[in-house]
């Protein structure tokens, strides 16, 4: 019994190692239309039933992986988003009941709200092979 529950995990080991090298390796740089880098946040693939993202670099380039940084996405259309494009700016004065004042940091957005999510960002991608998706993105209004 223990053999062939051992027989059973090493199988589905081996089918997950091969069924993720069929991966694509997936990066790129997000820029805004004067070649600025987008250096905040992250750039997000997403299908109906899978999600992958990799963070800006402060040469505005990404790595997308899936399952570690650098494994790369299953091949498929993708619309893609930049997430968490919010830096602080200063903090707001909030008071709470018993008189005391918190300091809250107040953020602002790094690119226009529409780039923010994927149903809005307009941007869709056909992951095929090992390619480089590079972006341009407008900044907030």
């Amino acid at each position: 019994m223990y053999q062939r529950i051992l027989g059973l995990v090493i199988l589905a080991v081996i089918l997950w190692a091969v069924g993720c090298s069929k991966n694509v390796k997936v990066s790129g740089k997000v820029t805004f239309p004067d070649d600025t880098p987008v250096t905040i946040g992250k750039v997000t693939f997403e299908t109906d039933s899978f999600v992958a993202s990799g963070p800006l670099k402060e040469d505005g380039t990404y790595i997308i992986g899936s399952l570690s940084a650098r494994d790369g996405l299953p091949p498929g259309l993708y619309k893609v988003y930049i997430a968490g494009a919010m830096r602080q700016e200063g903090t707001r004065t909030m008071w709470s009941p018993d008189g005391t004042s918190v300091e809250i940091p107040v953020a602002a957005p790094v690119v226009a709200k529409k780039y923010t999510k994927a149903d809005t960002s307009g941007i869709v991608c056909d992951v095929k092979k090992s390619v480089q998706f590079d972006f341009k993105v407008e900044p907030p209004e």
